[in-house]
């Protein structure tokens, strides 16, 4: 049985045991957490990491987890931002900088322009060059992606490249979640914010924050069970990330 793991911020007054939080967002107690530092003030100037936030992230202890080393998805992209660097070689240099495969709470995160499978390729080959196989990665590239073909080749690409690797997927959607299931090991989103039928708006308050939650948790258990019903092993797709 293969069984996926979720990672979000949970409502106020509800405790999960998987918790992915931003750096300045407030800790809760959990079996295992992973730390971000936050993508969305590089939508803003200077568009990108500052030394403030390198140096918090640096200082962060994140006890019973990891920290996500700092990285760059496609603001332009993803956002409509223009920005005057290119996120993958920016990325690249953060982890040069900062990432150490020794440290057992650093979790490296691969990113590429914007839903291009060619770009991600090319990130794939430069990190393994750089570091090998890792005992852990995140994916990056997927977070804001509509195209569900590059999500489900890109995801796929990615395990084959790292067949043992735990895979964290960042802001996987619900309805890719099917068709990637098999290749990642967790994931997070904030998706549950909203609820799992139509005609209703997001949460608005503290009571529909909860229903809402654990509606997506019941949603996300009975896929399990589906996936798990059919389909036991692994199959991967016959693609050579070398070409």
């Amino acid at each position: 049985m293969h069984d996926v793991q979720f990672y979000t911020y949970p409502p106020a007054g509800v405790e999960y045991d998987y918790v992915l939080r931003n750096i300045k967002q407030n800790e809760r107690p959990c079996k295992h957490q992973i730390v971000d530092i936050g993508i969305y003030d590089l939508i803003k100037p200077p568009y990108m990491h500052t030394d403030d936030k390198i140096r918090r992230w640096e200082q962060l202890d994140p006890g019973n987890g990891w920290k996500v080393v700092p990285d760059a998805p496609d603001i332009t992209g993803e956002f409509g931002v223009e920005v005057d660097y290119d996120n993958v070689k920016y990325t690249f240099e953060l982890l040069r900088e900062l990432y150490d495969p020794d440290d057992p709470t650093h979790l490296p995160v691969l990113q590429s322009r914007y839903q291009d499978i060619n770009s991600l390729r090319d990130s794939i080959l430069k990190f393994k060059k750089l570091y090998g196989v890792v005992d852990k990665l995140g994916i990056g590239s997927v977070c804001r992606a509509n195209n569900i073909k590059f999500v489900v080749r890109a995801i796929r690409m990615i395990r084959r490249a790292f067949p043992n690797t735990h895979l964290h997927v960042f802001g996987l959607r619900f309805h890719h979640l099917r068709r990637v299931y098999y290749y990642v090991d967790s994931y997070d989103t904030t998706a549950w914010t909203f609820p799992r039928t139509g005609g209703r708006p997001s949460c608005k308050n503290k009571k529909e924050c909860t229903e809402y939650f654990y509606e997506y948790l019941r949603c996300l258990e009975s896929l399990k069970q589906e996936m798990n019903k059919e389909k036991t092993l692994w199959e991967y797709v016959d693609l050579d990330v070398t070409k």
